[in-house]
């Protein structure tokens, strides 16, 4: 039987890969803007709505990224992330070289992996942290919408981050691979 016969019954199986939730999504069977990830092979259904602070600095973050970037680099808001054969993750920003196929690039080719946190700071910290510095993600920041901070995490290991430091809204935060790129997020517009 196969995985769309499974589907149509209910059945999925105990495990997933990142091309089957592609295959699924091509298909049908999975809506084209379904909030999930695949961590291990395991769907993780993520919220379904952002709240309003949330999409107000993911946005704010977006156009500071967009206006300092020299024309060899994008910013791309919300992409599909393969880590794995069976991890996908959906960061809010990213980036990345222009031209980059994003359903080919891996952790190691990403410049900049942010993530925006109200509710998720936690999911954000315990469960995407270790994730992405497994995976090589040079540098990932944790932008909490809330309490205004950034927490940049560097020097990625099988164990973590070796260089994890906070910083408070009146902070200058410097992208270490993307030179006199600042964030500083009390004088975003």
């Amino acid at each position: 039987m196969t995985l769309f016969q499974n589907m149509r019954r209910g059945l999925l199986p105990a495990r997933l890969t990142v091309d089957e939730i592609y295959d699924l999504t091509a298909s049908g069977a999975l809506a084209e803007n379904e909030r999930l990830e695949l961590i291990e092979g395991e769907i993780v259904p993520m919220a379904a709505a952002k709240a309003n602070w949330h999409s107000i600095m993911e946005g704010k973050l977006n156009w500071a990224l967009v206006k300092q970037l020299p024309d060899k680099l994008r910013v791309y808001p919300a992409p599909s992330l393969t880590l794995s054969d069976d991890t996908l993750l959906e960061p809010d920003l990213v980036v990345v070289p222009l031209g980059a196929k994003m359903r080919e690039l891996r952790g190691p080719d990403m410049l900049l992996v942010i993530e925006v946190a109200d509710s998720s700071l936690s999911y954000d910290l315990h469960v995407k942290a270790p994730l992405y510095s497994a995976h090589g993600v040079r540098e990932y920041w944790v932008v909490d919408a809330v309490r205004q901070t950034i927490r940049t995490h560097r020097a990625p290991g099988p164990d973590g981050y070796a260089d994890v430091e906070e910083y408070e809204a009146h902070d200058r935060v410097e992208a270490l691979l993307l030179p006199g790129v600042t964030i500083r997020l009390d004088t975003l517009g």
